[in-house]
């Protein structure tokens, strides 16, 4: 039977040459950077019998979260910026979005793929070892040790009206995993040009939607850099930096961190990732994909500047600007901007 008459699986697991990561207990993940959760009804249950207002009901988010101190972090994060949960009581007692992140796993018909999110410094910066499977299966798995997916890809539609075997992608995808790798300019390896055409709205109204979006939280200060980023690429209107709530964990992994790598090595991490998780293929295509993510990169690539410009390390100032667009490239806001873009 050929590989594409397979139905998914998740195993064997393989993770993406090159992509590494350790956890180093950096802590933005528990901060209101993001929602923390979800949590499953069960998990609140649980939470709450260590702490009665540890988790909840969250109105913004219309799902069970866990709770916030009133510095932004986790009821559970500890001064030493070590969660309290895992280390009374050990890993498996953490929910599981807190056991998973930044890691995931998507199965496809040659089994699961290990992916991460860049929107943790333990990711992007500093000495880490090769991710093997066997050393992160833990996280990936339930509480009964099966490893579960994210999301499950069959086959995958690389222009709006084209659905591809994936064995056929397998070799399209690493042509571009080796041009990422490669090419000395990172939007000429995607191929695609930034900003492409909204329907219905402009690129300037989705930006003043995102600088709207500031509600005191660290997520909202990188909506900020987010919108005023993109009128000032759009206009060239140079914004007063919105703030960087987040620095301390950065600061945290820039003092661990060894031999810095250079900023092309950042984002071209980052962009393989997006290709390689597959997060694309639910729900869009990848000309599509390489739109997108030309727009994220050259977004980036600018805040990067600004970054560095302010004193900012290179890799540590590409490492914020990646964190800030693929938390907004996380978020509704960019969801719609997707659903606006024509290619």
């Amino acid at each position: 039977m050929s590989g594409d008459k397979k139905k998914t699986m998740v195993r064997p697991m393989r993770a993406r040459p090159g992509a590494r990561y350790q956890c180093f207990g950096d802590g933005l993940c528990c901060t209101d950077i993001h929602a923390i959760g979800p949590l499953t009804d069960k998990e609140v249950r649980e939470v709450r019998r260590i702490d009665p207002k540890g988790a909840g009901w969250d109105e913004d988010h219309e799902d069970n979260m866990l709770r916030t101190a009133a510095d932004g972090g986790c009821r559970f994060l500890m001064p030493d910026m070590r969660c309290s949960i895992h280390a009374e009581l050990g890993p498996a007692a953490k929910p599981d979005g807190c056991r998973r992140f930044p890691l995931g796993l998507v199965a496809t018909p040659h089994g699961g793929r290990i992916t991460t999110e860049h929107r943790c410094p333990c990711r992007t910066l500093g000495d880490r070892p090769q991710i093997a499977p066997e050393a992160v299966v833990s996280s990936i798995c339930d509480a009964a040790g099966r490893p579960t997916a994210d999301r499950r890809i069959k086959r995958v539609p690389v222009t709006k009206n084209k659905k591809i075997a994936f064995s056929e992608w397998e070799s399209i995808e690493q042509a571009y995993l080796e041009k990422l790798r490669d090419c000395e300019s990172l939007h000429e390896a995607l191929d695609a040009e930034a900003f492409p055409k909204l329907g219905k709205t402009s690129w300037e109204s989705q930006a003043e939607e995102f600088i709207d979006a500031r509600d005191g939280s660290q997520f909202g200060v990188a909506m900020a850099w987010m919108g005023d980023t993109i009128l000032s690429l759009r206009n060239g209107h140079q914004p007063r930096p919105p703030g960087r709530p987040w620095a301390a964990a950065f600061d945290r992994a820039e003092a661990r961190s060894g031999e810095p790598r250079t900023e092309r090595e950042v984002f071209a991490d980052w962009l393989a990732d997006e290709i390689w998780g597959l997060k694309w293929a639910e729900d869009y295509n990848f000309e599509l994909a390489r739109a997108e993510l030309a727009t994220r990169l050259t977004i980036a690539q600018d805040i990067c500047r600004r970054l560095v410009e302010s004193g900012l390390r290179p890799d540590r100032a590409a490492a914020e600007a990646v964190m800030v667009v693929e938390l907004v490239g996380e978020s509704d806001y960019w969801t719609e901007v997707k659903d606006f873009i024509r290619v």
